[in-house]
């Protein structure tokens, strides 16, 4: 017997491999067997059906539904060559589960050169994807991962469009809350502005980009995390999705800040230390655009070398532990208070008015004068204090300032102590 006299019909019929045979317009002329199963289409469903049949639905091998011009019937007829081994998942509503198939399609030409039929070929290969499940690990991994659209990156968009389990724990919210909505929802007030820049920017050049960076959960918690995010391509090499690893930081964060506390702060006090003082002002200066951009006094504890000669370091310990206290309940959240070293404090006013602060730092002044610190059972002592004030003007350097400042409270102290006096250039003003 020869090849000629079996009969084709026969043949396919019997192949373990879906055929299926397209018009050069898109319409399912033949269908064998194996292809209607692995399609889940009756015979009567599949003839005539074409690519632009809105119940077609498939995924390409990221787990992305394609669009009916990446199915490989449309790209052969458009690109007009065969296409080998692409990967395709095979889904409808009928049931979650995805047939994955690997599909070959090629041209057929007519005597004059168009094509006239496609035929597309394809086996089942679900078995060895369920060999090595990456969405399974995908979904089930420690570290949370979400994948939006490139495009638009501007509201509505970059809209998410997965989401695994380990972001559904961290974040309190279901996959149905975000599917759609955009990573912005997980910011707050407190996200950093720079760090929002710096990512749109690389959304915008489809660069890899590596952050930290403050989220916010459905709740409300605030909590830290190691952004990686890295663009996807399809089979065209076309940018079209990007993919987020996060990985939750945030203990990492809060023991950062506590040794940057410890870093900053007087451990006696409490207060910040001349490191932290300088820090917190500088910054705050340098959003400032003002004249006037704030006052520095500087407080020193008279005579409190004798204090410590007299009744020991513990009780020159425990009037630096007062004062300072005292200075917390004075002037509250609304300036910067340090400890600036030995018995001397600093306060920072932003923006402060001068006459303002002068009445303020000589009441405190006269508070403390009048409160005797108990330094025993049957022991009080009165403390006093010498104050130096500054102005700080645009334009001008902060420890300049602290200079200006430091010279006042040394005529406060040479001229008496238990005084307030400013000192703006060469002109001076006592209380």
């Amino acid at each position: 017997m020869e090849l000629k006299d079996l009969d084709p019909k026969s043949l396919l019929e019997g192949l373990r491999e879906g055929v299926v045979v397209h018009s050069a317009t898109t319409e399912i002329l033949y269908a064998n067997p194996r292809a209607l199963e692995l399609l889940r289409l009756t015979e009567a469903q599949a003839m005539g059906k074409d690519t632009l049949d809105p119940s077609w639905r498939f995924v390409d091998s990221q787990n992305r539904l394609m669009t009916h011009q990446d199915f490989p019937v449309n790209r052969v007829i458009s690109e007009g060559r065969s296409i080998a081994n692409l990967e395709v998942g095979i889904c409808d509503s009928s049931t979650a589960e995805v047939t994955w198939v690997l599909c070959n399609a090629n041209p057929q030409f007519s005597s004059s050169g168009s094509i006239e039929h496609v035929i597309v070929s394809f086996i089942d290969i679900t078995g060895m994807k369920s060999e090595i499940s990456f969405e399974s690990v995908v979904a089930n991994s420690d570290d949370v991962v979400v994948i939006t659209e490139a495009d638009p990156i501007d509201e509505p968009g970059p809209r998410i469009v997965y989401v695994n389990n380990a972001f559904t724990r961290l974040s309190g919210y279901t996959r149905e809350e975000v599917m759609g909505k955009n990573p912005r929802i997980l910011q707050g007030p407190e996200t950093s502005d720079d760090t929002r820049k710096r990512i749109r920017q690389g959304l915008e050049n489809k660069d890899w980009i590596h952050e930290r960076i403050q989220n916010f959960s459905k709740d409300g918690t605030p909590y830290w995390l190691d952004l990686k995010i890295f663009p996807l391509k399809n089979t065209y090499g076309q940018i079209t999705h990007f993919a987020a690893i996060e990985r939750d930081i945030s203990d990492q964060v809060e023991k950062e800040h506590r040794l940057q506390e410890l870093a900053d702060r007087d451990p006696l006090t409490n207060l910040l230390n001349r490191r932290g003082f300088s820090q917190e002002v500088e910054h705050y200066l340098s959003q400032r655009h003002s004249e006037l951009k704030g006052i520095v006094a500087l407080i020193d504890i008279d005579f409190f070398k004798k204090i410590n000669d007299s009744f020991g370091h513990e009780c020159g310990d425990h009037a630096l532990i007062c004062l300072a206290e005292k200075l917390r309940n004075t002037f509250g959240n609304e300036v910067s208070l340090c400890r600036f070293g030995g018995e001397e404090f600093a306060i920072f006013f932003p923006g402060g008015e001068l006459k303002s602060c002068l009445e303020k730092l000589d009441r405190f002044r006269e508070q403390v004068a009048r409160s005797p610190l108990q330094v025993a059972e049957d022991r009080t002592l009165t403390l006093t204090i010498s104050i130096g004030l500054a102005q700080v003007k645009s334009g001008a350097c902060f420890e300049e300032a602290v200079k200006v400042a430091d010279n006042a409270l040394y005529v406060a102290k040479k001229t008496g102590r238990n005084r307030v006096e400013l000192q703006i250039g060469t002109t001076k003003a006592s209380l």
